[in-house]
């Protein structure tokens, strides 16, 4: 019997260490490992280094390219699915994933480690065009009515996926529960129990939204990025009039390092006005990559999206759409400039801290 085990790549902590040694004693037969990287880099060395510990397991590294994939069929709305070869010749598949709010997925985890982090580059490209982000449906911490998360689902559908392993963690990354059981039901109850610990409403809107992210994320921009939207483009944000979003970040990895951080920074270094890229994108299209820019210029028209990190020299000249200040007193002396008793929150973790306004006029 052929197993095939899908986890998400080391952007997203899933404490695979605790979790796979125990999960790998209850099963039998040929069991493989696959990083669900979907477009973005391989893991490194350092990252791969604690699973190949694991005895009894082959341990692979999904590939986008098309010798890497094969075709499944198209959905209902005409997605062409193309998958790791390797799921054709799973008996079983078994997905541990990270349940936190997600721009498009509504919650990150359930089966969308192999959906979309095992899918090949054409079915990527697809699910990441602007007629998904637009869709009204298509908004962070939403399930129902969710065009994103309804091909992740009708996708599962076509596979023997038996098993789901969520992890929930709390705003510090640690481990605060785990899911276990049938695909759709431990979703179920992985994200209502998120909700409660993640969603939250303010009395009030801000001028300043100073955030701290997970290292996992801060380790480019593209990840970091996400982070803009997370604050600006839920349903009632809580952004003043002029208001600035910072993201503290590491951004060791510049912008990234795979194919769609690659489309990214290229669509960003070329952005003049954000209204244009928009306009441009929701007239031609876009690849995955691109659409995080297209997301970025999005968020950019409710506010000045910026960095903080000790490597912001790097980036301070190169006529980039964003802020950068070496540390948080660099940011604060830019701020007194446009506010002089700004309304200021401080998120501990922008991923995982859902924020919006009870009465936003």
């Amino acid at each position: 019997m052929k197993t095939i085990i899908a986890v998400p790549d080391f952007t997203r902590k899933a404490h695979l260490k605790k979790i796979l040694p125990w999960l790998i004693k209850r099963l039998s037969g040929d069991i493989e490992i696959i990083i669900a990287t979907g477009l973005h880099r391989p893991p490194t060395r350092k990252e791969l280094a604690e699973l190949r510990r694991l005895p009894k397991v082959n341990i692979s590294v999904h590939n986008h390219r098309k010798n890497h994939v094969v075709y499944f069929g198209k959905t209902k709305k005409g997605i062409p699915v193309y998958l790791n070869k390797k799921l054709k010749n799973a008996d079983s598949i078994i997905t541990v994933g990270v349940v936190e709010p997600h721009l498009y997925a509504g919650y990150s985890g359930g089966t969308k480690a192999v959906a979309i982090g095992l899918a090949g580059e054409k079915t990527i490209n697809a699910t990441h065009h602007p007629r998904f982000l637009d869709h009204h449906g298509t908004t962070i911490c939403s399930i129902s009515g969710n065009p994103f998360r309804a091909f992740i689902e009708e996708v599962s559908n076509l596979l023997p996926i038996t098993h789901s392993i969520n992890v929930v963690n709390d705003e510090n990354g640690n481990l605060k529960k785990i899911f276990e059981g049938r695909p759709g039901p431990c979703f179920k109850k992985a994200t209502g129990y998120s909700k409660k610990l993640y969603e939250k409403k303010v009395s009030k809107g801000y001028d300043i939204v100073i955030c701290n992210i997970p290292k996992e994320k801060g380790i480019n921009i593209y990840q970091a990025s996400r982070a803009f939207n997370y604050v600006a483009n839920t349903k009632k944000n809580i952004l003043n009039k002029n208001a600035i979003i910072l993201v503290k970040a590491d951004l060791s990895e510049g912008f990234g390092k795979g194919l769609g951080e690659k489309r990214f920074m290229e669509t960003i270094i070329k952005m003049k006005d954000p209204r244009k890229l928009i306009r441009e994108i929701k007239k031609k299209g876009c690849l995955a990559g691109e659409h995080r820019a297209y997301m970025a210029a999005k968020a950019m028209l409710k506010a000045r999206l910026g960095f903080i990190s000790k490597r912001s020299h790097l980036y301070k000249n190169k006529n980039l759409p964003f802020l950068f200040f070496k540390d948080l007193n660099d940011a604060q002396r830019f701020i007194k400039r446009y506010f002089k008793k700004p309304q200021t929150y401080y998120l501990k973790n922008a991923f995982t801290t859902i924020l919006t306004i009870r009465n936003h006029s």
